[in-house]
């Protein structure tokens, strides 16, 4: 899956490139390989998301990344988007929504040694995402970029992040051919990761006992309001 998703990018970035080599043409031309490309990068992102690095919650960004390029690329195929007005405006919404989903995603970084090569290329790529998809909706106004100068700008960022999504999936040996050292040593980092979780799960109910303490002696509004002026000032 790791090849194949890192092939779906570079096909990506490739029709990017394409499209700002000849921007001159029209979008109606160049619908059928944008709408092939598109499910095929769908397809692969769908696919690959449960074996990403990254952790649960971010895991399902992609899965949702990879849905809404895979509708995209159907709306294409079936002559759904013609209108040259509309065609910027839809992918720059695409690239735009990537984009905020991506900047969203490093937010949730906050130890400085978790801010590696990384991070910085997410917030890059999402940034750029962000930027051009914002663009669209003004381009008449600014550049007056063609249609697919715009889309190739969209597929070309778009398509190093589809790329990066691949070489984030890990590299699993087939268990046949595996060594009895690469099997203890796998065995060992799960029993490491299990560990971390169980500690983890232990700081949590901790937490959610004292809580649930904290709530048990609390009083009720009515209880408070309802206490004599002086017993409550004698008692702070």
């Amino acid at each position: 899956m790791r090849i194949i998703t890192v092939i779906a990018g570079i096909l990506l970035v490739v029709l990017g490139v394409f499209s700002v080599a000849n921007a001159g043409m029209s979008f109606i031309s160049m619908a059928f390989p944008i709408g092939v490309v598109l499910v095929l990068v769908g397809i692969a992102e769908s696919f690959a998301y449960k074996r990403t690095v990254e952790n649960e919650e971010n895991r399902h960004w992609v899965l949702i990344d990879g849905l809404t390029t895979f509708i995209l690329g159907i709306v294409v195929l079936t002559g759904q988007l013609a209108a040259d007005i509309a065609v910027p405006v839809v992918f720059g919404m695409w690239g735009m929504v990537s984009g905020i989903r991506g900047l969203v995603i490093v937010t949730q970084v906050e130890k400085s040694s978790e801010k590696d090569a990384d991070f910085y290329w997410t917030v890059v790529v999402s940034t750029l995402n962000l930027v051009i998809g914002i663009y669209t909706f003004f381009n008449s106004m600014l550049l007056h970029l063609s249609v697919l100068m715009i889309l190739g700008l969209c597929f070309v960022v778009q398509g190093g992040h589809v790329i990066k999504i691949g070489l984030d999936i890990a590299y699993s040996k087939p268990d046949l051919i595996k060594t009895k050292d690469e099997k203890i040593a796998e065995a060992r980092a799960a029993a490491e990761e299990a560990h971390r979780e169980a500690k983890a799960a232990i700081s949590k109910a901790r937490k959610t006992r004292s809580a649930v303490e904290a709530a048990k002696e609390a009083k009720e509004f009515e209880e408070i309001i309802s206490e004599p002026i002086g017993e409550t000032v004698s008692k702070e």
